[in-house]
């Protein structure tokens, strides 16, 4: 037999085995947490009024960790085929898909700003390593 036959005949088996609802929930539930925890993480980040331009790279971080959960509510979508499961899911990829948006407009919105700020600061740090040096 091919491996390509096996691999197919090893899917088939492995689709036709149902996870315990014990299992299934859980998944749902660790995937709800992740999305929670990205989106609060997010909010965390981006409060106040000022600029923090340290929070750039941790917010591009999330907004990384955002679109693998959506990937991952897709996928999940695809094995639990109840109603219920899907509707949270979809929720899911709601508040994946805002922090995702959210994050890219801050990240964004405010990069250029901090990239000024960053060379103004190479540049009077030359300017005094200069000075000292003379």
């Amino acid at each position: 037999m091919s491996d390509g036959a096996q691999g197919s005949e090893h899917r088939a088996q492995r689709s036709s085995r149902r996870e315990s609802p014990r299992r299934a929930r859980s998944r749902i539930v660790i995937t709800v947490v992740l999305a929670l925890a990205a989106a609060g993480a997010s909010a965390w980040f981006m409060r106040g009024s000022e600029v923090r331009c340290d929070t750039l790279a941790p917010l591009t971080v999330l907004a990384t960790l955002a679109a693998f959960l959506i990937s991952i509510c897709f996928r999940q979508m695809g094995r639990y085929a109840d109603s219920r499961s899907r509707w949270i899911l979809f929720g899911c990829v709601l508040i994946a898909g805002a922090t995702l948006f959210a994050d890219f407009r801050y990240v964004r919105r405010y990069r250029d700003f901090c990239d000024q700020l960053q060379q103004q600061g190479l540049a009077v740090q030359g300017t005094t390593g200069q000075r000292a040096g003379n």
